[in-house]
């Protein structure tokens, strides 16, 4: 799956190939096909398994525990948590950016639900955000939306301009903006 990240993120899933993938993960044309049955299978597989990594990352936040940190320092570490994989994960990062710009219909489609699925988390955390009182009241879906166009914009300057700012800072910026908006 490494392997198959890196050359979706340099060659794009439509100029990517089995025979590069195999290439470069330095393995057998058969021993790909005890794995996978074509490549869209592998570029699922990518998106599946980076889906669980990111739903390991979150947690529901504990407002009830006396003994647990504030909310918004759970809410900042799992941002945290999350942003640093994507972000050190180059090839998976470069991967998502892709979404809307592949000419591959199947692979667009994929990307889209991956990024449907993201959206739908966060829907939900609102919901039960709102529900415990730590956040306002809002319209999930839209908030949603709009955080993850948020992040995906923030991965996208990470990934491009390396360097920029520590994830940390950027978290608290990005925290700052979605909580508090911009204006003075």
């Amino acid at each position: 799956l490494s392997a198959a990240k890196v050359v979706f993120a340099e060659a794009g899933y439509h100029g990517a190939s089995i025979h590069a993938i195999i290439e470069r993960a330095q393995i057998a044309r058969g021993t790909f096909y005890l794995y996978f049955e074509s490549k869209a299978a592998v570029f699922d597989s990518i998106l599946d398994q980076a889906m669980g990594d990111l739903r390991a990352r979150l947690h529901r936040i504990e407002v009830g525990d006396p003994a647990a940190p504030p909310p918004q320092d759970q809410l900042r570490d799992q941002v945290i948590a999350t942003l640093e994989y994507i972000v050190n994960d180059r090839p998976l990062a470069t991967l998502l950016l892709s979404a809307g710009h592949t000419p591959d219909v199947d692979a667009s489609e994929r990307l889209d639900m991956f990024f449907t699925e993201v959206r739908d988390l966060l829907r939900r955390a609102l919901e039960t955000d709102m529900e415990i009182g730590l956040v306002r009241k809002c319209q999930p879906e839209l908030v949603a939306a709009a955080m993850l166009g948020m992040t995906r914009g923030v991965i996208e300057l990470l990934v491009r301009q390396p360097g920029t700012a520590p994830v940390h800072d950027v978290v608290r910026e990005m925290l700052q903006v979605a909580l508090r908006g911009v204006l003075a």
